[in-house]
């Protein structure tokens, strides 16, 4: 059975700016989210513990999206 495949480098930002972009219904704009939190979590795990700067995006990158997935919720 193969292992779960690799996220390319920085392929998670296309998600996570396709989520911010969303002006669909708020079903799929939340899916949107939860798919780049996904992806996002996914790559943090795949990336070495020291520190980058690809770390730090990513990192960043969490809490907006947690923040919009809020927004979602509360407004949609």
């Amino acid at each position: 059975m193969p292992g779960p495949s690799k996220i390319q480098p920085k392929h998670w930002r296309d998600f996570y700016t396709a989520a911010f972009r969303s002006d669909g219904d708020v079903f799929i704009r939340l899916l949107q989210v939860s798919v780049a939190i996904s992806l996002c979590i996914s790559r943090l795990l795949e990336i070495s513990q020291k520190r980058s700067s690809e770390r730090e995006e990513i990192a960043v990158s969490l809490n907006d999206l947690k923040i919009l997935g809020g927004l979602y919720r509360k407004y949609g």
